[in-house]
Parts: C-alpha cells; structure tokens; sequence
C-alpha cells in the first residue's frame, strides 16, 4: 500500500501535465470550431462596376467566382455615400448619426481632433475579447490620433495609410506598421500587393487560432493609378485597369486562402464603402440613379458577397439588408456577444445567409447625406424629403442646382437631388432606378414615412435638431468643410 501511495505521488505532475494537455487541446479544437473573419472592403466601386453585376467594359473573374460560390446581393445597403461615415457603421453596427461620424474626415485644423470616439466598441474590439487575432490592413480614416487608431478600437496590429492616399500631403503618403512609419512616400501603386502580401502573411501567422482580418483597400478612390502591369488592360480606360488590377488581388487573395485549405473555416465578406465618384472619376452604378455623395440607390446600394463553404447558402439575394447587419452576425457566429449598453442598428441575418431567405430585418432604413435625413425607405418604398441647398453637406455643395420639381429624373445630375420642395415617394421593386414619382398614387404610404421622418429625427436628429441618440462630432457647421 505504501509502494502504491508513493506511485500516486510520484504520478500526480505527470496527471497534471495530462489535463493541461487536454485542456490546452480542447480549446485548440473550440478555437478552430470558431470560423475566421475576413471582411474586403472596396473603396468607391459602383453597382455596376463587376461584371458579376452586369459591367461590359471591365473583366473581374475572381470576385465573379466569389460571387458564384458565395451568395451575391442585389439590395444589400451602406448607411452613407462617403468613405468616413460608411466605415464607422461596419465596424460599430450603428448609423453614423449615432455612433459620431456623420461626415468624411479631411485634413485640417476643423477635423483634426475627429475621430472614431474611444466609447465606441466595433467588430474588432469585441472579437479580440473572445480570443481572435485581429488586424486591419490598408485605408482607415477614421482618425489617428490617440483613442480613434485602429489599435485603439480592438485591432493587434495595423498595416496601411490613415486615409485616403495623396501626393500633395507629406502625411497622406505615410505607410505605417502598427503606430510606427515604415515608408515615409509610399508609392500609390504598390499598395494593392503590399496590402495582399501582408494579408497573406497574417493569415500564415494564425493557424492555430481564429482570426478576423479587416482588409480596406484604398482602390477604386482616386487617384485612378492602376500599376503599370493593368494599363490598358480593360475596356473601361483607366478605371475599368484599376478595377482590373483590384479583382487580380482579391482573387490571390482567396485563391491563397482555398489553396491552403482556410476557406473551409473562413468567412469571406466581399463589399464597397459606398457607390461610384461618378461626378469625378468615373464607375458605374448600372441600372441605379446617382452615385458618391447622393442618397440615391447609386450612393447606397453596393455590390456584396459572402461566402462560407458549405455552410453559407449560394445563389443570388434579393433581401434588403445593411453593412451595419455584419457587426451583430459576426458576434453571433463567433460566440461574441454585442454590448447591450447601446443600440445597434445592426441586426443579425445569420438565417438569411445559411438558407438564402428572409425578410429584411429592417422595418425602416435611413438615408442621411451628412446630418441631413434626405429619404426614409419602408420595404419597397422609398420616400425623398424636401431640402434645401444650405442642408447639403460640403461635398454636396460644389454643383448648384435648380428646385427639383418632380420631373426629368432620368436627367438628375451626378449629385442626385440637391434641392427639393415636395415628397417623391419610389417603388424600388418596380423602379430601382428611382425614375418614377408614385406618390400622389399612394398617399398613405407617404403619410406613414413621414411620420416616421419625424420620429426618427428627434432620436437621431437633423440639421436643425439634435436627436436624443445622437453623438455629435467635437465640431460645429457639421455640414462645412472648413
């Protein structure tokens, strides 16, 4: 017996050693049970500018063969038609209106203290606390300052530009690492491999533990400078070659990911920030009205994929749904909960993606350009509000335009409806081009959407009101620039 009592004592480290192990396996395998998160973030790329999606001048095989794998959508919707705004919904599920960031950031002593607020909690930081590794790569504007970095808001690591690229700008063309600048004059068209290369060496770096990987490409925002391998490589001039070259690197990309066997346990979402700069650069919005900086279709309806093996429904959706819906869908299947100290505007379509089906969780949907509430859509409905030219925010300022009366929408110009003294109410299921005023047919539809125009400004506010939900940026003249 003594013999005995002295083996068990003798054994008990080697016991312990035993159940660590185990332990230390089982999380592995729950780890690996969690599916990796990759979300390619497109920069000003229209509707109509995938052939996926109807385009004739431009060839984008790999993120058609997405597109055929995945699930593509055809009323998937951003809450803004400007970079800024846009990211600050993806990451925190909120409109910008709630969660501060109502208009794109710019250089300049106004904006300079502007930046995603430290209370806000997004994607990144909530995954991070369920044990993901976690990295944003490319575009971040949404300020760098300490408490709006990436670093800040759940991100382990940074690799890219803090805005948009420019050559006239010393700190425009700084490429950074974490919070340390690696190239003080980054070349523009390097980035699109260098963005690839680092994308890929994350992904190596992870293989043992799930991942979320925010990959924001400064492509298609200008300038339009594909590399010289894509010059004249399109039908589509200079843009159809950056789109081109955009495709390429998506596609080495995933076809990284497949080769190597991530896509079984990964999550490929494939979207843009917000429509075409048709005004400016160039891309289509196929069979939408409008484009960048409008609250037409063109501005807020994107071209979205996303993908699971075998476990994500294929084919084509026709559901409406929001960029703010993947914050809580990723929480969910991540086993992540959403902070329940706030609203999210964000709804999770988990269903919708593993059948193909659904009903737009979205009772309404708001179209705000800057801090103007500009149209309020109800299913296939959607009604524009009156404005004024002093309600447009600046980038909507540069083109003056007439009293729009109801009439030549087919003429609109490129920043949709700038001013407007009645309701227009649209049938987007027989009219997603916005060509056709119906309101003086449905007369009560246009009574319940301004009904609810009301209500929602007073919890998210206007340009002459401050909502009860509402996060005002450390600014005043929201809408002007300087």
């Amino acid at each position: 017996m003594k013999i005995l009592a002295k083996l068990n004592k003798s054994m008990q480290p080697f016991y312990k050693i035993s159940v660590f192990l185990i332990m230390c396996s089982f999380l592995s395998i729950h780890a690996q049970e969690r599916p990796n998160i990759v979300i390619l973030f497109a920069d000003d790329l229209g509707y109509g500018d995938l052939s996926s999606y109807g385009a004739q001048d431009v060839n984008t095989p790999h993120i058609d063969q997405l597109a055929e794998e995945g699930l593509k959508f055809s009323d998937f919707q951003v809450p803004s038609s400007v970079c800024s705004p846009s990211r600050a919904a993806l990451l925190t599920g909120r409109y910008p209106m709630r969660n501060g960031f109502p208009v794109a950031r710019h250089t300049g002593t106004k904006h300079s203290a502007y930046g995603l607020d430290a209370e806000e909690i997004t994607i990144a930081s909530t995954l991070q606390q369920t044990g993901y590794s976690t990295m944003c790569i490319g575009k971040w504007h949404l300020g760098f300052m300490e408490g709006s970095h990436p670093m800040d808001h759940g991100f382990e690591e940074f690799f890219g530009l803090q805005s948009n690229w420019n050559s006239k700008s010393a700190a425009l063309k700084k490429l950074y690492k974490n919070r340390t600048v690696v190239n003080e004059k980054v070349t523009y068209e390097t980035l699109l491999e260098s963005y690839t290369d680092e994308a890929i060496a994350f992904v190596k770096s992870n293989k043992e533990k799930p991942f979320f990987l925010y990959l924001a490409y400064n492509a298609v925002h200008s300038p339009i400078l594909p590399s010289n391998a894509f010059k004249k490589s399109s039908k589509g001039g200079p843009y159809g070659d950056y789109v081109q070259e955009l495709d390429h690197y998506v596609g080495k990309f995933t076809n990284f990911l497949s080769e190597n066997g991530y896509d079984e346990n990964t999550i490929i979402i494939f979207l843009s920030d917000n429509g075409p700069a048709i005004c400016n650069f160039g891309g289509s919005a196929g069979p939408l009205n409008g484009g960048k900086y409008t609250t037409m279709e063109g501005g807020f309806r994107i071209p979205a994929i996303i993908k699971y093996k075998d476990k994500f429904a294929t084919g084509i959706n026709h559901t409406s749904l929001s960029s703010m819906d993947l914050y809580p869908t990723i929480a969910n299947l991540a086993g992540a909960k959403v902070p329940s100290d706030r609203v999210i505007d964000g709804k999770d379509i988990t269903t919708i993606l593993e059948t193909g089906k659904g009903k737009t969780p979205h009772e309404f949907i708001y179209y705000y350009n800057g801090i103007n509430l500009q149209a309020v859509r109800k299913g296939p409905w959607k009604l524009h509000l009156p404005r004024t030219l002093e309600d447009q925010p600046f980038w909507s300022k540069k083109q003056m335009g007439k009293p729009f009366n109801g009439k030549a929408l087919k003429t609109l110009p490129c920043k949709g409806i700038q001013t407007l003294k009645q309701p227009i109410l649209i049938d987007l299921d027989h009219d997603m081009g916005e060509l056709k005023d119906v309101s003086r047919k449905n007369p009560k539809i246009v009574e319940e959407l301004l009904k609810e125009a009301e209500r929602v400004r007073k919890e998210l506010g206007d340009v002459n009101s401050v909502g009860t939900d509402q996060r005002l940026p450390p600014f005043k003249d929201i809408q002007v620039k300087q």
